[in-house]
């Protein structure tokens, strides 16, 4: 625990979490803001998501507002509007339309709280960024490294693994050592309205299918790719589809192929001529991956091949695997066992026990052979 009379900026989303997040870091004795982040403007787009899925229009704000005030604590809300559409929305767009399947909230993350919040806290004299994620920050006498909540069914140490390693002095997660279920436990102790507020959706500025936003705000391009083929490993036409990129490497619904000789995958996506190629369970495993963007947050990389845990999607539980490192700065990863669905653009973040090791971006899968 860090020392008490030290000032943290909270980012409050309107959730049970971060609210929550905010109460123990004043029990603990921090001179807590809250700052709710407006990331889209829901009023100048067709995309608003219903219900309470979103997570910047004013009924979130006043959640917010509205914890803050049973706090006793100041809140303000910071405009990052412009940075959220260049670094997170305008990246998720392209990366579909280059036959990719983006992450926008490790990209949230990096880019817009690690990224451009945090040198304005400094304007509001704090020492810490604190959010609610499920994560924990370990401080020892080997250095500060960034590790798997207790609560491993809420665990989200591999959205975070794009933060830079210097930031992790200046961040607090308290919910690492909690379980959801106590958490909403406290939240209803004290009298937080939104103690029973679901959880939010993942992509929080999308309604119902991705493909649909990209119809709307990139209508030119979309319609200049039009309709195409879905074709099997030997180039055999099977099926049609209204756009590559309304598909993701390992997809087997919405397929619609009635040869009979299913179920199929999708194996690749070839973006140049429109096609989506699918094939068998076999033919979607691949025995490991490339990856570029890497950033190791925990520990440096190492010298030579090292054993770790591999995870390649969010709710991914892990395999073993090894990392091969590169010359070129770039990284080979090889599982034990071939794995379905390594999905170009989603991250992969690699383990050493509870500590998230490093990640980095799927370029493509290595072709197994069995």
């Amino acid at each position: 625990m860090q020392r008490k009379g030290k000032r943290a900026a909270v980012l409050m989303s309107g959730g049970v979490d971060s609210s929550t997040a905010a109460a123990l870091l004043k029990k603990q004795g921090f001179d807590v803001i809250g700052v709710t982040l407006q990331l889209w403007d829901y009023d100048s787009t067709n995309h608003r998501p219903q219900g309470k899925r979103g997570c910047c229009d004013i009924s979130h704000q006043m959640d917010a507002m509205h914890v803050c005030d049973v706090l006793g604590i100041h809140h303000v809300v910071l405009d990052h509007r412009k940075q959220f559409n260049l670094e997170v929305v305008e990246p998720y767009g392209q990366s579909y339309l280059s036959g990719e399947t983006p992450n926008p909230c490790v990209l949230c993350n990096s880019k817009i709280k690690w990224g451009s919040v945090l040198p304005k806290i400094d304007a509001l004299e704090c020492d810490y960024l604190a959010t609610g994620h499920y994560a924990k920050i370990v401080r020892g006498k080997y250095g500060i490294r960034l590790e798997k909540s207790i609560d491993l069914t809420k665990d989200q140490s591999y959205a975070l693994w794009q933060i830079p390693h210097q930031t992790l002095e200046r961040t607090l997660l308290p919910l690492g050592n909690w379980e959801k279920k106590k958490i909403r436990e406290v939240a209803h102790q004290h009298g937080f309205r939104n103690a029973g507020k679901p959880d939010s959706q993942e992509v929080c500025f999308i309604d119902d299918h991705y493909g649909e936003f990209l119809r709307d705000t990139r209508h030119d391009m979309v319609e200049a790719i039009g309709n195409g083929e879905i074709i099997d490993e030997n180039d055999k036409v099977v099926g049609a589809h209204d756009g590559f990129f309304r598909f993701t490497v390992g997809q087997r619904k919405g397929l619609n192929i009635g040869d009979g000789k299913g179920p199929y995958y999708v194996v690749g996506l070839k973006p140049e001529t429109n096609q989506v190629v699918v094939g068998d369970l076999n033919a979607v495993k691949r025995s490991g991956c490339v990856i570029r963007e890497i950033n190791w947050i925990s520990f440096d990389a190492p010298a030579k091949p090292e054993p770790c845990n591999v995870k390649i999607r969010y709710n991914d539980p892990g395999v073993p695997g090894t990392i091969f490192p590169e010359e070129n700065g770039s990284l080979t990863i090889r599982f034990n066992q071939p794995r379905a669905a390594v999905t170009p653009g989603q991250s992969a973040v690699w383990y050493r026990g509870k500590a998230v090791w490093g990640g980095g971006i799927i370029s493509m899968g290595i072709k197994s052979e069995v």
